[in-house]
């Protein structure tokens, strides 16, 4: 079913000004939600994130199409969740898109990224909404024809009363509530509602001025200063916009070896957490650093306790570590029984 271009009027977007101009011209046709999926390549999950960014999926015809923060949300938490992925890459192509939904997204990227690294690379655009999105990975890559940037807010009043004279047509509406029928299209827009939309434009690039600041740990004054310009290559990472120019291998390598030694250092706190664990419930605290230093598993260290129990090698280690349906002999049973002998 066809919609009306009114989808990009009326509203702030987060744009490129020139797709803006564009994409307002182009019928929308509502599709299924087809789903975003993601390819492993040697444990990287690399994310597709093309076209016009939306809320909700849809797709844009008969040019363009569309990437849902929806899709990216889902996408993204089955790569953190899949055990065969190290690493997530955002490979984005996008003049960026709607508002809403936007900074949601952003939070949930910026936080995941402490679970598994997040990378992001612009393939060839990532602006406005779309480098809100890449500023919240752990490492935005670009390379020769890249463009990030257009940190920046848009709204556009179409006004087509002049039109509806020529083809013959009056509009009445009837409304209650003074700024009801403020951006109505078919009624010049009036200097009250023009301050309105300006007002909530200016919310929404406070907004995003201070996301981007967090992601990039950049001043506020450093992002305004960029005038919402698009910045490409090497100028990107001269301002602050972009980590690395770099080739495709050379960053696949990046990712690829620093994801594995993020996926070895997890599993070695986890073997360190629980290494602590056992010598705890065995009184053996001391032995702890003895036990890291020789680089044994949690087994080696469960059995090594058990060991050391079951010789009386230490008279301070009271083990409560046990094999399977084993019981401690009663100290004064024992006692007894060697009086006994």
């Amino acid at each position: 079913m066809k919609n009306s271009n009114i989808n990009l009027i009326n509203k702030p977007m987060m744009i490129d000004a020139a797709q803006f101009d564009a994409l307002s011209n182009i019928e929308w046709i509502e599709a299924e939600n087809f789903g975003l999926t993601y390819n492993i390549y040697n444990r990287v999950a690399i994310i597709p994130i093309h076209g016009l960014l939306t809320k909700r999926t849809e797709l844009l015809a008969p040019i363009f199409g569309t990437t849902s923060y929806e899709e990216i949300y889902n996408a993204i938490s089955q790569a953190l969740k899949d055990v065969d992925v190290n690493s997530i890459l955002l490979d984005i192509d996008s003049p960026g898109g709607e508002v809403s939904g936007l900074f949601d997204l952003v939070d949930f990227i910026y936080q995941s990224r402490n679970i598994k690294p997040i990378y992001s690379v612009a393939n060839d655009h990532a602006f406005s909404a779309a480098y809100a999105i890449a500023s919240a990975t752990s490492k935005i890559f670009v390379n020769r024809t890249s463009g990030v940037g257009s940190v920046g807010v848009i709204a556009t009043h179409v006004d087509v009363s002049e039109a509806d004279k020529k083809d013959g047509i009056k509009f009445t509406t009837v409304f209650a509530g003074s700024k009801k029928n403020n951006l109505s299209p078919h009624e010049p827009i009036s200097d009250e509602a023009v301050s309105d939309l300006q007002n909530e434009v200016d919310r929404l690039y406070e907004m995003f001025v201070e996301t981007v600041s967090r992601n990039r740990n950049l001043s506020a004054e450093q992002i305004k200063a960029t005038q919402a310009a698009t910045y490409f290559a090497e100028n990107s990472v001269a301002i602050g916009l972009a980590d690395e120019l770099i080739s495709s291998e050379k960053m696949f390598e990046k990712i690829i070896t620093f994801g594995g030694k993020m996926n070895e250092l997890e599993k070695y706190k986890a073997d360190v957490l629980e290494i602590s664990k056992l010598c705890k419930l065995a009184h053996a605290e001391n032995k702890i650093a003895k036990f890291i230093e020789e680089d044994l598993t949690p087994d080696q260290v469960k059995n090594a306790l058990l060991e050391m129990q079951s010789q009386k090698e230490s008279k301070e280690i009271i083990s409560a570590i046990y094999q399977k349906d084993e019981k401690p002999e009663n100290p004064v049973l024992a006692a007894a029984r060697k009086r006994n002998n």
